[in-house]
């Protein structure tokens, strides 16, 4: 274990606007730094320039998409590594956490655990923003808008037990993927989660982007009403620097532990290069039926 997981350090680190399958290789590689042990827990924020559509692992393309529609609006896409349904990433903040829960067993034992741990830290640094979020509170009796049964719904349109809400619509939705790998020292247990804080009203753009005759005004209806975003509640713009701060504050006073601005090292980012060119440009991974 490195001096900087000793002394029970995080790194965070906010890498701007880059396009679709950069932002998921170097998701991937900030992920294996964590599995190898080399790396603390990685909290990472960063934008999608041009803007872009991403899709659980599970997810079909086309059933997620009209892909020719999203070619026509420069709009790319990309298959995500954790599963959650599709995202379109307009006018959000992206996150990533990758760790291994090994070297740091407080982040949990399984995906709710690990869920309940991260949204606390959320609901801690919404505080720092002025904002009193809470959990999902699922209602047994309450429905999700009815679609086409062969449609796979956007994220924004329903949420999960222990994802973060604010009046009770949904502010940053989540999807994590959870990993055991064999080393010489036996299996090492990591996580990725990722989730898209909304700033702004792009969610409601994902309506137009669905494949076939769907009704476009049905489901901006439908996002209206399960979501909501920073602009709205704040009445201000949210800037991603302050976002970084506030979530320094949250997560440091729910994990007790110190979060050190960091960059991407040299070897993480030749991972993430040939990850984009082998695995995330390729049809083969983000048209996978």
């Amino acid at each position: 274990m490195n001096q900087l997981q000793k002394m029970g350090s995080w790194r965070i680190i906010y890498t701007g606007a880059n396009d679709a399958f950069f932002n998921m290789a170097l998701d991937e590689a900030l992920l294996l730094s964590c599995q190898r042990g080399s790396s603390p827990p990685v909290l990472r924020l960063y934008l999608w320039s041009p803007p872009a559509v991403s899709f659980g692992y599970l997810q079909r393309a086309d059933k997620t998409v009209d892909l020719k529609k999203c070619e026509d609006r420069g709009i790319q896409v990309v298959r995500r590594i954790t599963g959650g349904r599709a995202v379109l990433h307009e006018d959000e903040i992206t996150y990533s956490l990758c760790a291994s829960t090994d070297d740091f067993p407080q982040l949990g034992n399984n995906t709710l655990q690990t869920y309940q741990k991260i949204s606390l830290a959320f609901l801690e640094s919404l505080r720092v923003l002025g904002i009193d979020g809470e959990w999902v509170q699922p209602s047994p009796g309450r429905k999700p808008p009815s679609f086409d049964p062969g449609l796979s719904k956007p994220c924004f349109v329903s949420s999960s037990r222990y994802e973060t809400t604010v009046g009770g619509k949904k502010l940053i939705g989540s999807a994590q993927r959870r990993f055991s790998l064999p080393s010489v020292e036996g299996r090492r247990h990591s996580f990725i989660q990722h989730g898209s804080i909304l700033t702004g009203k792009g969610r409601h753009s994902l309506a137009e982007l669905l494949p076939g005759d769907y009704a476009v005004e049905k489901m901006k209806r439908a996002l209206e009403s399960s979501a909501t975003d920073l602009d709205q509640i704040v009445k201000r713009r949210v800037e991603p620097e302050e976002m970084i701060s506030a979530l320094k504050t949250g997560f440091k006073k729910v994990f007790t532990s110190r979060m050190e601005g960091s960059k991407v090292s040299q070897e993480e980012l030749e991972a993430a290069v040939s990850l984009k060119e082998k695995k995330y440009l390729r049809a083969e991974w983000n048209l996978l039926r």
